[in-house]
């Protein structure tokens, strides 16, 4: 499934506006920035990955998953929990308990808009990242 945040609305100028701004951002800055915001729910470097198979660890990197769209999910609805809810055919409750837990993963409270923009910088630069690969 593509993360919603990176499905190209019509009329979505800002997100070109930010790269245009933050293209000469250096790649470091870029990764460090989103090492400090996403680095919990990002997935484990491929060698790491070799040495980690058991069913636990595949759990975990499965719930980070999931956070993770959860999280991308959440900040293209702007903030709004019924919205994203609707958007990936989860419960409302269900999408209370995934904010909550991105919450205290994170330590950052989602109903704040300067999270979201922080976070949604994060994603961005992670994407410009990408593209540069």
């Amino acid at each position: 499934m593509e993360p919603i945040v990176n499905r190209k609305a019509d009329g979505d100028d800002l997100v070109n506006e930010w790269k245009a701004l933050f293209g000469t951002l250096p790649q470091a800055s870029m990764e460090d920035y989103v090492g400090k915001y996403l680095s919990k729910l990002l997935p484990d470097e491929p060698q790491l990955l070799e040495k980690r198979r058991d069913l636990k660890d595949r759990t975990e990197r499965m719930q980070r998953a999931e956070l993770l769209l959860t999280l991308e999910t959440i900040i293209a609805c702007d903030g709004n929990m019924n919205e994203m809810a609707r958007a990936l055919f989860i419960h409302r409750n269900t999408a209370a308990y995934r904010i909550e837990k991105l919450e205290k993963v994170l330590g950052l409270p989602l109903r704040q808009t300067d999270n979201l923009l922080r976070l949604k910088l994060a994603f961005l630069f992670r994407e410009m990242l990408n593209s540069r690969r």
